[in-house]
Formats: C-alpha cells, structure tokens, sequence
C-alpha cells in the first residue's frame, strides 16, 4: 500500500514576498499614470507623483496594526500636500478603499452587536470634527491629540499587564463620538477607539472585526461632511479642487499597501499584535505633535 502523501507545509515569506512584488508593480503602474496627467498633478497644490508611493509604504505599515494610516501618512506624504483639504480628502479616499477591503477579509469576525454603539457615537462626532477642520486652526487640537495619544502610550507601558476592562454599551459610544471628532478633524478615527479597545483583552482578530467596520463608517461619514460642508463655504476649496484621478490612484496605492500589511497580521501573535499597536500609536502622537507644534 502506498504511504500517504504529506501536503508540504505553506511557504508564508514566499507568498508574502509575491504579494510585495505584485503591489509594487501595481504603484509602479500607478505612479506612472498619474505622472501622465501633468495637469492634475499641478491642481491642488499636491506633488502627486511623490505623495502616492508615500502612501503606499503608509498603508503597508498602518495595516498590520489596522488603524493609524492617516497618523503615518502625515509623516511621509503629508508634506508634499500645501492645503489641509486636499490633503484629508486624499487621506480619506485611501483608508476608505484599505478599510472596505480589510473589512470584507475578516467579515467573519465582525459582530453587529459590539460595533453598534461605536458607530452610532461617531456619526454624532464626525459634523463636529469636520467643523472644526473648516473653520478653526486645527494645529492646537492637533498637538493636543498627540500629546494625549503620547501619555497614553506612557501609561499603557507602565500598567499591569493582563488588566483588562469590561465596557459597556454608554462608554463605547462615547469613545465612538470622540472618535467621530478625531476622523473629521484629522481622519483619524482610531487615535479614541484604538486604545479603548485595547483594554477588553480581546484576541487581534476580534479587535479588527471591531476597529476596520467603525473606521470604515467613520471615513465615510467625514468624506459626506467634508463634501457638504466644504461646498457651502463660500471661500473654501471643498472638494470640487481636488483632482479625482490621482486621488484615485493614491487610493489603488494603498489598497496594494493594505493588502501586504494585513499579509503581515495574519502571521503575527496578539502580544505581537498589542506591541504593534502601541508602537503606532506612539508614533501617531509624535506625528500629530510635531505638525500641531510646527504648522505643517
């Protein structure tokens, strides 16, 4: 009798390193599409032919953990955006496209009943975000929300490890809400329900099936405010200046990003998971600190 073949194991590097290989042909095509519209490339104030890579490494980063995009996509493409509009109207089109596809990939984790409350919150935040985006500075409640993500990082640290909380309905519809502010002022929905979250000691899969559907609710929610609100300013750019093309494209660059890093999630533990966390959020903070503190 025959012995029975043994199926070799999975090679996950090999997969892994095809899907990096497959997303950078994937931006190498987009990026030389948008260099093909120099007219959209001028509009807006965006240097989109060095912006959109930028975005792609952000997205490959921020999708591991899940969140924290917009955070890290300030550090590397933030600076090739002169006007704040484009720049989170940009933000917003790519974390849409990374969350929408991250949601479907762990829609069997997601559970109705948990995220509810979160959304719920967060769409009563969101008009409230965007206002102050359009017609406040957002520098001082920038620095201030990185300076609070950086204590928090700090006491996270240096607390008991296994502590957890039980939360409740009420609470988390307050940390949605104040996450609704923080996506429409800076599209940065996790930086409240991120951490919140954290403290439930639930396993990464859980955590995600909780975080990508109200991120995702949230970037739609700020995208409609943005339009909205943008539109009726009389001085304002709105969205009506920014080019749809390369924004498009910036979004297909992050979706390929998106698609490594969450390559990157399925293989790594939840305390490696809770480290990669804190680590973005960390990073988010000094971001957000840095650019409250110097105006860019």
């Amino acid at each position: 009798m025959d012995p029975i073949a043994v199926p070799a194991p999975p090679r996950p590097l090999h997969r892994l390193a095809r899907r990096a290989a497959l997303a950078t042909c994937v931006l190498a095509g987009i990026a030389a599409l948008v260099l093909a519209w120099p007219d959209a490339a001028q509009r807006a104030g965006v240097s989109w032919g060095w912006a959109i890579p930028a975005l792609f490494v952000s997205a490959a980063v921020a999708s591991v953990a899940g969140f924290a995009f917009s955070a890290i996509a300030l550090a590397t493409a933030g600076w090739f955006f002169d006007d704040p509009v484009p720049m989170v109207a940009t933000f917003l089109a790519c974390s849409i496209a990374m969350q929408a596809w991250s949601v479907w990939a762990l829609r069997a984790h997601v559970e109705l009943r948990v995220l509810g409350p979160f959304v719920a919150g967060g769409l009563v935040g969101t008009p409230v975000g965007t206002t102050l985006l359009l017609n406040l500075d957002p520098r001082p409640l920038t620095a201030m929300l990185g300076a609070m993500l950086i204590g928090w990082c700090v006491v996270a640290t240096l607390r008991r490890p296994g502590r957890t909380v039980a939360g409740s309905p009420r609470t988390d519809a307050v940390a949605g809400l104040l996450g609704g502010v923080t996506g429409g002022l800076a599209a940065f929905p996790g930086a409240i329900t991120v951490p919140w979250i954290g403290l439930r000691g639930w396993p990464k899969e859980r955590q995600r099936g909780a975080v990508q559907p109200y991120i995702l609710a949230m970037q739609l929610a700020s995208l409609g405010c943005l339009a909205t609100m943008g539109a009726a300013q009389p001085d304002g750019p709105g969205l009506s200046a920014v080019p749809l093309a390369p924004v498009l494209a910036a979004a297909a660059a992050a979706l390929a990003g998106a698609r490594v890093g969450l390559g990157v999630f399925a293989r790594i533990s939840d305390g490696q998971f809770a480290r990669w966390v804190l680590v973005c959020l960390a990073a988010s903070g000094v971001v957000l600190l840095c650019r409250g503190l110097g105006g860019h």
